[in-house]
């Protein structure tokens, strides 16, 4: 028997979705691997590996297109996947095992490939914590970068410069990266000289602060031919992310990144789901014609090589300069620990912009005569975070019924079985939960929410104390009777369901305020039920949601009062700076801000905008003198206290005249708004396209 058979008969493997999310197990389907290994010419490539193959739908597609069986190669670490690909292709040269394991690329009958294509198994990092048992091993984040660092060590580079560096991204990718992030660094050392590299991407690729890594590699070992876009998120119905193909050729190695002449353009193409049919994927711009996928890759080289742009309701074309990609790349890069150790060779960088700006917006930029080295927000003294996230809101979180002097009558969850109960009052802080709660304005005060956050930093039970001595006797007081019966309540809860219980002891964000005192230095002991002390991200200035269905909105915070839920990106001002929260205020609700967000942050699987710190970290910002702060600081006061809908959009209207003026250098007319509001519609606009498509 099989290991593939033995794994399916004794279904010793994860199952169903969560098999699928551990495995990265999104398989492309032919006709989207059709149209990628046309776009990389699979056709004509001497040499083909897709080292994560899963089912082999890319490698059937490429061998569908003309390439040459016994020329193919594959890796896949799943045995039931690749005996569903040797089925389809059983004149391939197969490797069942993991590509970052040298044995396993020593196995195929070179090392490096003419064309190199594969959709990379997206596993996040806590997936990859441990393997899977009893028959099917996979490796963990450790055995990933040691795997990695032992085939880079094997591969033939031109020179051992290039190893080096290559070693250094290896060394250099953040913990917190997906899978995919080690995969393309793989896939990009696998591709011999000259040849292809062809990638299914997701949208994040483009804005994780991770991926800049990624994408250094790219500007500097490759030369981007296309970025293929799936506009609305048409490709993976049962992923729902966005996506996009990469098609790259390898180039010898550049003196830096981050220098390209201004002619160098990629070509960026944005497919309509209308282009979509039941046997291709761009069905509906070639519907009575044979091959579709080599004809529009014909087009689109067609596209490239004139320098010329195309838009209809299908497709939209454009071209994008390197040079400002690489420009953008750099304001990013350099707040990143591994880049000091490319810099001793990669030094040579010019025209830097401060922050990243859309492509979009770049044209936009382009009628005017303003300065394109634009601010990030945390270069302006705005600091940027996440809200407050409990790891237990069905316990933190209560409402309140009434106050009286220094008592308040809370209504805590369900789950806990209690009814109305008075507790101290300065055990509770107003806290925002969810958008549910937020008003038409742009502000929140204190006294408008029901919603408290348990601060029991200086409570504990009677027996916590006891058991503890002096110095938890010192350190707090004694719960009142019904806090104390809500706390006991608590620990004996079930937070999850009658097949799966689990206890409030087990959220591993709570685990972490439980701290053994320490008699010698003199440091108290701490218990579950105490939140860490709150910091300025929990309490700030501004916040925005990160989970956006309209326009991105951004709230004051009046007071700093209420504590604010990880739901929420949180904004707070530097004590030096020289701003104020009201034209910060201002700045962040403008069609500017909202068109950069909608053509930077990630659309998820029902249409909603993500909005992410690391989003916002990088907003450009425009350079402003002293006058247009003032007015900006008078117009975010009127958006504060406005509460009708209709009277904040005026506002924001006289907001996008300040900060477009400031922008293209010039007094801003109308149409320039506009174009900036369309922008922002837009992207609205096709993210409701997104949603109805899901909702079929």
């Amino acid at each position: 028997m099989s290991l593939a058979e033995k794994l399916r008969k004794e279904e010793v493997v994860l199952s169903g979705v969560a098999r699928q999310k551990r495995l990265g197990q999104y398989f492309t389907g032919v006709a989207l691997g059709r149209l990628l290994a046309a776009l990389s010419g699979a056709e004509n490539a001497s040499s083909v590996i897709d080292p994560m193959a899963g089912s082999g739908d890319i490698l059937a597609a490429c061998v569908e297109l003309g390439a040459i069986e016994n020329y193919l190669g594959a890796i896949e670490i799943d045995p039931v996947a690749l005996e569903l690909c040797t089925t389809r292709l059983p004149r391939i040269n197969y490797v069942l095992g993991d590509a970052f394991n040298p044995n396993s690329l020593n196995q195929l009958p070179r090392l490096q490939w003419n064309l190199v294509i594969t959709n990379p198994p997206y596993v996040r990092y806590q997936s990859m914590a441990n393997g899977i048992e009893n028959g099917l091993n996979l490796p963990n984040t450790t055995d990933i970068r040691d795997g990695l660092l032992k085939v880079l060590d094997i591969i033939p580079f031109v020179d051992e410069t290039d190893r080096a560096l290559f070693k250094n991204l290896a060394f250099g990718y953040s913990g917190l990266a997906d899978l995919a992030v080690p995969a393309w660094i793989l896939c990009a050392a696998l591709v011999a000289h000259e040849g292809t590299l062809a990638l299914v991407v997701p949208d994040a690729w483009l804005s994780r602060d991770y991926s800049a890594l990624v994408r250094y590699m790219l500007l500097r070992w490759f030369k981007i031919k296309f970025i293929v876009e799936d506009e609305h998120a048409s490709w993976f119905s049962d992923a729902q992310v966005k996506t996009s193909l990469l098609v790259a050729q390898r180039i010898p190695r550049k003196e830096s990144a981050f220098t390209y002449e201004s002619n160098e353009t990629f070509l960026r193409v944005r497919l309509s789901s209308a282009a979509k049919g039941s046997t291709s994927i761009v069905e509906g711009i070639f519907p009575s014609q044979k091959d579709k996928e080599r004809r529009f890759a014909q087009q689109i080289h067609t596209w490239l090589a004139s320098g010329t742009s195309h838009k209809d309701e299908l497709i939209d074309v454009e071209h994008v300069q390197f040079a400002q990609v690489a420009e953008n790349l750099y304001g990013i890069c350099n707040n990143q620990k591994w880049f000091p150790s490319m810099q001793d060779i990669d030094s040579k960088v010019v025209n830097i912009v401060i922050s990243p700006i859309p492509n979009e917006l770049i044209h936009w930029l382009e009628t005017g005569t303003g300065d394109f080295s634009l601010p990030s927000l945390e270069r302006l003294g705005v600091h940027i975070g996440q809200g407050l996230r409990t790891g237990a809101n069905a316990f933190f979180y209560v409402d309140i019924l009434s106050e009286a002097e220094n008592m308040a009558l809370i209504v805590p969850s369900n789950i806990l079985g209690l009814g109305a109960l008075e507790v101290p009052l300065s055990c509770l802080l107003p806290a925002l939960r969810s958008q549910a709660e937020l008003s038409d304005g742009y502000a929140i005060d204190a006294k408008n929410l029901k919603g408290r956050v348990l601060a029991l930093q200086n409570f504990a039970l009677f027996e916590d104390i006891e058991k503890n001595g002096d110095l938890a006797k010192n350190a707090y007081s004694v719960m009142p009777g019904q806090l104390a019966a809500l706390v006991k309540a608590a620990l004996n809860a079930n937070f999850g369901t009658q097949e799966h219980p689990k206890h409030i002891l087990a959220f591993t964000a709570v685990q972490p305020n439980i701290r053994v005192s320490d008699p010698k230095k003199g440091v108290a002991p701490r218990f579950w039920y105490m939140l860490p002390d709150f910091a300025p991200r929990h309490r700030p200035d501004l916040f925005m949601a990160r989970i956006n269905g309209a326009r991105p909105k951004t709230f004051l915070n009046i007071g700093r009062n209420s504590l604010i839920d990880a739901n929420f990106s949180t904004f707070w001002l530097d004590a030096r700076t020289a701003l104020d929260v009201y034209n910060i205020l201002a700045l962040l609700n403008s069609s500017w801000c909202c068109a950069a967000l909608e053509l930077s942050a990630s659309i998820m699987g029902g249409g909603a905008l993500k909005v992410e710190a690391t989003h916002l970290r990088r907003l450009p910002m425009p350079n402003l003198d002293a006058i247009q702060y003032k007015n900006l600081s008078y117009l975010g006061n009127r958006l504060a206290n406005s509460t009708k809908e209709s009277e904040g959009k005026n506002i924001i209207e006289q907001i996008d005249y300040v900060v477009a003026s400031a922008l293209l250098g010039r007094s801003a007319s109308r149409s320039d708004i506009k174009t900036l509001e369309d922008l922002v519609t837009d992207g609205i606009t096709r993210r409701g396209k997104h949603n109805r498509k899901v909702e079929k």
